[in-house]
């Protein structure tokens, strides 16, 4: 077993393509919609992937049993009921099932890859070609796998005149069967859109060779060529390649066919169980790849478990301190500190009359508990998405479920008795008010109902505010470390209301700008799960765009407070550096360059201690 540190290549263009990723979005689009007929069913499975499956199986969408809606019972959902709705699948199908799907009253929602479609256009061209003046009738050459999805829906739409070869020798037997009558007739050559590029080129040279009326149109999608020539490249520079994705998932398969002609011990897998970890973690270099329509949380997953693996056999001691100092951060005790800061923060940007410094510290402590009970339970409600994006904190939040729930639960009654040792009885109100809101978004409080019907369980109808999270964290973020404090302390004078207005509206941005930061981390296995919140209800470019546009809020917002107002002039410009540093962060993720996991949330909420840190330097700079 080699000591020195394993390095792990990830190829960039790893994980869902486009196509793969507009199929989810409008399959899972119909399970939030309230006007979509229940159930939901996709016509064959939506992708080849079985854990995708499983997922959406689990959020309410089904596959289709049986051969068709023209077969009595046979279009079924997953609870075996007639399907209300159908979505096509990316691979798309022949024009007489969807045709079917259409007059049987269901509803459909064509999910057709835009690439497939522009095979199934140069497929229809043929069916109604007339043959020209010599009445040849032209054919469809599909290069491509036998009964595949796609290249039997592409067939169809061709009309019977389509023939499948997926060898130089097919080209040959072609020939050999009908060589005179395709020497005169013209040819159309078209290629599955995942089909690999050499080989490609290799039988359209031999069709073109063969029959003089051959005209080829290269409709490999894009993605795969991107996807094949850079698995091809990373394979020659690693010790052993790691293929993630389905078994029965023709591009995946087609991956590892091609690293493995490199001469590259190459291991496919769908699963991280599935890794040879015996051979993989005696190579000092690993190169990952990922089919189309492998998500990115089981790459993740692989890429987690080799690294846990090889530090647990290699570096025990290390290994051990290092989940001993993750478990904190994973419990969201490292954010409770953080919100302890920031009321240090306010305190400072608040010019109240002193008050005894136990309060600072109490409210130092309700703030914290208060945002770690919430945080928690909000953690342990969307656990099964932490599990599909941040393999580490998924596996703890499945583990601990209980205990961590019990944990939040208990933060939560121990903010609303530190409430009760301050002055008045307005931060208590607050505080109880505050708790039992973020109870009533968290837990399950009330019967259970049938997901695949579209609606949440018990009280939890507060998940479903468009925007609801964001909008109550970020009040809680205010009101915990900037109002309540306020109001714990020295009444402030009329004239210092603004002050406490101003801080309120920072923290509120920073707590909603801190919710869409993580969001975007999360946001694939929140959207695989069906979980509301604003990034996916808005898509992650306009979810960027909001958070640029918060950040240019709390900038100008600082910049007024100081020069106009002149109520927080030193700090109010010294919180401008945290913020930067945030803008860092963001960048680093738009880019892709943001380490992934617990390291992300950690590097997030540095910011603020950031801002703690500023507060407690800034009167030494003047």
């Amino acid at each position: 077993m080699p000591r020195e540190k394993l390095e792990i290549i990830l190829a960039d263009a790893a994980g869902f393509c486009m196509g793969v990723r507009r199929a989810l979005k409008l399959a899972l689009g119909a399970t939030r919609d309230p006007d979509c007929p229940r159930p939901i069913a996709t016509d064959g499975p939506l992708i080849h992937n079985p854990q995708v499956q499983q997922v959406l199986e689990a959020g309410g969408v089904g596959v289709l049993d049986g051969k068709g809606p023209g077969d009595s019972d046979d279009e079924r959902g997953p609870q075996g009921g007639r399907a209300g709705t159908v979505v096509i699948r990316a691979h798309g199908v022949a024009p007489e099932r969807a045709e079917e799907l259409r007059r049987s009253g269901t509803r459909v929602i064509d999910a057709t890859c835009p690439h497939v479609r522009q095979l199934q256009r140069i497929a229809t061209r043929v069916a109604e070609h007339d043959g020209g003046g010599e009445g040849v009738a032209p054919l469809l050459v599909v290069v491509g796998d036998r009964g595949h999805a796609e290249v039997e829906g592409v067939r169809s739409h061709a009309a019977g005149r389509a023939v499948v070869v997926s060898s130089t020798e097919d080209v040959d037997r072609l020939a050999d069967s009908e060589g005179d009558d395709l020497r005169r007739a013209p040819i159309l050559v078209v290629a599955q859109t995942t089909q690999d590029e050499e080989s490609f080129r290799r039988i359209a040279e031999e069709l073109k060779r063969r029959f003089p009326h051959c005209e080829v149109f290269d409709t490999i999608c894009r993605s795969t060529k991107l996807r094949q020539a850079e698995a091809r490249e990373l394979a020659r520079r690693v010790a052993a390649m790691v293929v993630v994705g389905g078994f029965t998932s023709a591009n995946t398969r087609r991956l590892a066919q091609i690293c493995a002609d490199t001469g590259t011990p190459t291991c496919h897998v769908e699963t991280d169980e599935q890794l040879d970890l015996e051979s993989l973690l005696g190579c000092k270099r690993i190169g990952i790849t990922a089919g189309a329509s492998t998500p990115h949380w089981m790459i993740r997953r692989v890429i987690h478990r080799l690294r846990s693996e090889h530090a647990r056999r290699c570096r025990p001691i290390l290994h051990l301190l290092r989940t001993i100092l993750l478990a904190p951060i994973r419990a969201n005790l490292f954010l409770g500190g953080g919100a302890a800061a920031m009321v240090f923060v306010n305190r400072r940007l608040i010019p109240l009359s002193q008050s005894p410094q136990y309060r600072l510290g109490l409210c130092m402590a309700l703030a914290s508990f208060f945002l770690l009970g919430q945080h928690l339970l909000h953690q342990c409600a969307r656990r099964e998405a932490l599990y599909l994006t941040v393999p580490g904190k998924g596996d703890f939040f499945r583990a601990n479920a209980r205990v961590l729930q019990f944990v939040g639960v208990g933060s939560g009654m121990l903010a609303i008795c530190l409430a009760l040792l301050l002055p008045g009885w307005a931060p208590f109100v607050l505080v109880v008010a505050g708790t039992l809101g973020g109870w009533f978004y968290a837990l399950e409080l009330g019967p259970h109902e049938d997901a695949s019907r579209g609606r949440l369980p018990g009280a939890r109808w507060l998940a479903r505010v468009p925007g609801g999270k964001e909008l109550f964290v970020g009040l809680a973020w205010a009101v915990t470390t900037a109002l309540a404090p306020a109001l714990a302390g020295t009444r402030p004078e009329a004239t210092r209301w603004g002050a406490v207005g101003a801080a309120m509206a920072f923290c509120f941005l920073l707590g909603s700008h801190r919710m869409l930061l993580t969001d975007l981390l999360d946001f694939e296995g929140d959207q695989l799960v069906g979980r509301e919140n604003l990034a996916v209800v808005l898509g992650e470019r306009a979810c960027k765009r909001l958070i640029l546009g918060l950040m240019g809020t709390e900038a100008v917002l600082l910049v007024v407070d100081a020069l106009v107002l002149g109520w927080t002039m030193g700090l109010g410009f010294a919180m401008l550096i945290p913020l930067a540093y945030w803008g860092v962060c963001f960048l680093l993720l738009h880019r892709g360059k943001l380490p992934e996991g617990e390291l992300a949330e950690v590097m997030i909420d540095a910011a603020f201690y950031g801002c703690g840190l500023m507060a407690l330097v800034e009167p030494l700079m003047r």
